[in-house]
């Protein structure tokens, strides 16, 4: 069996547009999951922080035409999963407050929430193929399950558990799911190998067996992150980052190809900017008076032109620009010497014969890297791309 290749994606799936649709599809990943749907209170759905689903209805807060281009990666034959949670957060709490004990049914929100989100995806043409509980906060195994028992009477084929630590607790959710849905619900364990779950690189082995004894049937696919930027990226602790580096008095240069422009914003100020910038772009010009481009495109005081890839500067007395340039660490790694894509495919290497893939944390990492010059790329050369990564995982298995 060929090994299984997953990326999380954040707000770089969300508001990298065409660029992103096509650099997944150009890196080839078995499987794309989108980071992280946070559960409200309300049983409203949020991605990160824009509205997806609220009140039983489809309705994005920002424009992000998320099923339209999760679409196209399904057409491609890319699994798409979308997570549920992450760390500092409440929604598996919010979850078990709206499921009170039992597993919901129509009209409550939490089912007509998540029902309006699978029914976008598939009326734009594509699917949600499984739900991932990435829980962090309220570790309760009979939440979990009831969570996932209405999720299969939704219509959601499968879920997937992203743990790091309470083994005990995701071994007991295995198995009730397998005891209220079979072997086969729970396809794909996401084994944070990172951060607060580093430990686990030498612990694989363990929780395979511990969910085979539990009854499950699932992958173990174990994830490790990328080089990281520096805290931020673009903003931090009412600062701009340490990663940004500035051109002055630069725009795209008018005759480039700008197939992989994002979006325009308009802000006050330079600082706003910053602390609005997505992790989908690598670089930006924010223009301090009006600029006409003989490409056809103007742009006015206060615009912030925002893109993905690798920029090419053109003079522009006024506008400045911005790029994430480094430096760019092995932050959630340890003990890995490194997070380059050669750090990552020795450590896979340790796990062939007991895992059956691999997961990358994650796209925006390496977006907010792209640029830095680490893993020996360069501006013009960047290494640490999204398929070297994906390459890591499947020559470290193979």
């Amino acid at each position: 069996m060929n090994a299984s290749t997953r990326i999380y994606a954040g707000g770089a799936i969300g508001y990298g547009g065409q660029p992103a649709i096509n650099d997944l599809l150009a890196a080839k990943y078995n499987t794309v999951i989108v980071w992280s749907v946070h559960v409200h209170s309300d049983g409203s759905l949020y991605l990160n922080n824009d509205q997806l689903v609220t009140g039983g209805v489809y309705k994005e807060g920002a424009p992000l035409n998320l099923p339209s281009r999760l679409a196209q990666l399904s057409k491609a034959g890319v699994e798409i999963i979308f997570s549920v949670g992450s760390g500092g957060v409440n929604d598996y709490t919010h979850i078990g407050n709206l499921l009170n004990g039992k597993p919901a049914e129509p009209g409550n929100p939490l089912y007509d929430n998540f029902e309006a989100l699978r029914n976008a995806m598939v009326k734009a043409g594509g699917t949600i193929d499984a739900i991932d509980f990435d829980n962090e906060d309220n570790f309760d195994s009979g939440v979990m399950a009831n969570f996932g028992v209405t999720l299969a009477n939704i219509g959601y084929p499968h879920v997937t558990f992203c743990p790091y630590d309470n083994e005990s607790v995701w071994y007991d959710t295995m198995s009730k799911l397998v005891a209220a849905k079979g072997t086969d619900f729970v396809n794909a364990i996401h084994l944070q190998c990172y951060s607060g779950g580093s430990w686990n690189q030498n612990q694989v082995g363990d929780w395979v067996s511990g969910f085979k004894t539990a009854g499950g049937n699932a992958l173990m696919i174990p994830g490790l992150g990328t080089n990281q930027a520096a805290p931020g990226p673009w903003w931090y602790q009412n600062a701009q980052g340490a990663d940004v580096k500035t051109v002055p008095n630069v725009a795209m240069y008018e005759g480039a190809n700008w197939d992989n422009y994002l979006y325009t914003q308009n802000f006050a100020s330079i600082n706003d900017a910053f602390q609005a910038a997505q992790t989908a772009a690598s670089f930006f010009f924010y223009c301090r008076g009006p600029i006409a481009l003989t490409n056809g495109r103007s742009f006015q005081t206060g615009d912030a032109v925002f893109f993905m890839g690798t920029p090419w500067w053109g003079s522009a007395p006024q506008c400045d620009a911005y790029y994430l340039g480094g430096p760019c660490n092995n932050i959630y790694n340890p003990p890995m010497p490194g997070a380059c894509p050669s750090d990552l495919q020795t450590q896979y290497a340790t796990w062939k014969g007991v895992a059956d893939g691999g997961f990358i944390w994650m796209y925006d990492s390496i977006i907010s890297c792209y640029l830095s010059g680490c893993c020996g790329g360069t501006m013009e050369q960047p290494a640490a791309t999204a398929l070297a990564y994906r390459e890591a995982i499947t020559n470290g298995l193979s």
